[in-house]
């Protein structure tokens, strides 16, 4: 794999998590639904407000439970994007998530958790697709 081959992958991928947030962030979370591979995972590890794992057709329908929680304000930061494996048609990435969570009008800046997040990201019909999400909380509020 070229050195080119190299770079897009790790933009294409790059762009496709800070776009999944920036959705989330915006209230347009059932918009991310179009980033998953049709047979991925979701998995939220212990110390997550809901653990557990959604696959498949079932994280459409939580995005768009996502989307429906009007009170729900928040901000995602993410840093230390590390890519442990590129090839032509997948990666694997990490990175930390820093979430901000106000659920009233206060809008409150509070750090709800910081998390290590791992990925996997699947060529899939001509796009990049995440096959895998785990999130787990290094820190957290609760």
């Amino acid at each position: 794999m070229s050195a080119s081959d190299t770079l897009t992958v790790r933009l294409l991928v790059t762009d496709g998590i800070y776009r999944f947030f920036d959705l989330v962030d915006n209230g347009r979370a059932s918009a991310t639904a179009s980033l998953f591979h049709p047979d991925a995972t979701l998995t939220f590890g212990p110390g997550s407000p809901q653990p557990g794992t959604i696959s498949g057709a079932d994280i459409r329908s939580a995005m768009e439970a996502r989307e429906n929680q009007r009170s729900a304000f928040t901000r995602h930061f993410i840093g230390n994007v590390i890519f442990d494996r590129i090839a032509t048609s997948e990666a694997e990435v990490r990175y930390q998530l820093i979430l901000f969570r106000s659920d009233d009008e206060t809008r409150l800046a509070v750090p709800a958790f910081v998390a290590d997040v791992g990925e996997k990201w699947i060529l899939h019909d001509g796009e990049f697709k995440i096959m895998s999400r785990t999130i787990l909380p290094t820190f957290s509020k609760a």
